[in-house]
């Protein structure tokens, strides 16, 4: 619980929580796999568009779309994610039935066949060569048949296949990183970058998809910061929030869009973004900050 909240305070429900193996929630909510991020000079704004894609719930359609579920919930930065647990989809914990029709009737072979998570920064079934092309359709069969998800623009499929691509390990060795405020805020700033890039290149639902992206952030943010002593923070996020929301609309404008997002940046960074900083200690990103219980577990 949070040192200086009421002795009776305790933790909010994290939605991630919902898909986690109950055993396993203190290690979820403070650590996750290290991914160093492979750029290259020419494709920084897009692999951290793709980022900001990855771990949106709106990118999935269905019942994944419903739960929260991103791509991220199953590749936590792009890796494995060993402790998801989702009942009637999951055997052991790591593994998924991505065949069951609870996230798609198209794709559901009525066998419950649950398999490994994947690492995507180990060699996979598809090829991650540029030139052989095989990466971006594969993404898209995902998204549309395995999850039910709307038809996505080359515009996106090119970001997320960018995104996959620059996912690897760690050249320290390092395999586990502390759960920080700044996770959060690169990917809003991925985003807000992101949309910005595909709205002066015409491509107005790309952006709208960023937008979607970086208030999925705003909310992920607002769930370790739920105590009395935010209430100034959560009232702020969530209009910055609404905010992003109206700037949807003007996506299809490059020049008006870009003006507009990059006014809400400059007053998100000097104001919300440093007093989250400030206050990150105090919230439910300091794991002494946590009183843990076993999580609601989904089920189908």
């Amino acid at each position: 619980m949070l040192a200086v909240a009421a002795p009776a305070a305790t933790p909010p429900p994290f939605a991630e929580l919902r898909w986690i193996a109950p055993s396993a929630a203190e290690d979820a909510l403070i650590l996750q796999p290290a991914t160093c991020l492979r750029f290259e000079a020419h494709d920084r704004t897009v692999v951290l568009a793709g980022q900001a894609l990855f771990n949106s719930p709106a990118l999935l359609g269905g019942q994944a779309a419903k739960a929260g579920l991103s791509c991220a919930s199953c590749h936590v930065n792009g890796r494995d994610n060993v402790h998801f647990l989702m009942a009637g989809v999951s055997g052991a914990p790591g593994t998924a039935d991505v065949t069951h029709s609870f996230f798609s009737a198209a794709r559901g072979n009525a066998s419950f066949d649950p398999v490994a998570i994947p690492d995507l920064a180990m060699p996979g079934k598809v090829s991650r060569d540029v030139a052989a092309g095989a990466l971006a359709p594969f993404i898209r069969t995902l998204i549309v048949e395995e999850f039910s998800g709307r038809e996505p623009s080359q515009a996106l499929l090119d970001a997320l296949g960018a995104y996959v691509r620059a996912v690897g390990t760690c050249a320290n060795g390092v395999t586990v990183t502390p759960r920080a405020l700044a996770d959060q805020l690169q990917i809003v700033r991925g985003a807000l970058d992101g949309a910005n890039n595909m709205a002066r290149r015409g491509q107005a639902d790309a952006a709208r998809a960023l937008i979607a992206a970086a208030r999925h952030q705003l909310g992920v943010i607002a769930e370790r910061y739920q105590s009395p002593m935010f209430l100034a923070e959560q009232r702020d996020l969530l209009a910055a929030s609404r905010a992003l929301q109206d700037l949807g609309g003007a996506a299809g404008h490059g020049q008006e869009f870009a003006v507009a997002t990059t006014t809400w940046s400059a007053r998100f960074e000097r104001g919300l973004a440093k007093r989250l900083q400030a206050k990150e200690s105090l919230s439910f990103y300091n794991p002494s900050n946590l009183a843990f219980v076993a999580p609601q577990q989904n089920s189908r």
